[in-house]
């Protein structure tokens, strides 16, 4: 059975409604305030291209969310591949997805679903460093649980209030804060 290619149009529409929202609350982070009017109408479509796509604006943000976890995998999978790349460096590419796209997440931690999902991509993320660097579990190591709330509560706190310090300050700290001590 052949998949059918998706209709460009509906693609198209798919990306201008969630630049639309983007663009909405880089303006005004409070996402209460976004109405399917203002997305249609920044968006530059009708309503009823909206609802032909999705529900709600809940949908939207789910989908939007959705994205985003797909992109950061795709952005991170190649990283964790490399070798060469240092920890720090690696770190780094992982912190400058958050600081690119830092409203639309400061926006998207508010949600519980997208917390749990973070939560579960950030431990993956250190499952397969500590695969790449060979190093098994132990009981001296740190639980994925304990590393991907602490580093998830930083990049949150960076996220909403420390977003001028940049991505290698914050990078440099984490790595500090995870280093073995003599």
């Amino acid at each position: 059975m052949a998949h059918k290619k998706p209709d460009p149009r509906a693609l198209r529409s798919k990306r201008v409604l969630k630049e639309a929202v983007i663009s909405i609350l880089n303006e005004n982070p409070d996402v209460t305030s976004l109405t399917v009017q203002k997305i249609a109408d920044k968006a530059e479509l009708n309503r009823a291209t909206f609802y032909l796509h999705f529900q709600d604006i809940n949908d939207l943000l789910r989908y939007i969310a959705q994205d985003i976890f797909n992109d950061l995998s795709q952005t991170l999978t190649p990283l964790l591949e490399v070798k060469e790349l240092k920890n720090e460096e690696r770190l780094l590419a992982f912190l400058d997805y958050f600081y690119q796209h830092r409203k639309l997440f400061a926006v998207l931690f508010e949600g519980p679903r997208f917390k749990v999902k973070m939560h579960e991509v950030i431990k993956e993320f250190i499952q397969q460093r500590r695969n790449t660097r060979g190093i098994e579990k132990s009981d001296d190591l740190v639980s994925l649980d304990l590393l991907a709330a602490s580093l998830m509560g930083v990049i949150l706190w960076w996220i909403k209030d420390g977003t001028y310090y940049s991505s290698e300050y914050i990078a440099h700290q984490i790595n500090l804060m995870y280093q073995k001590k003599p």
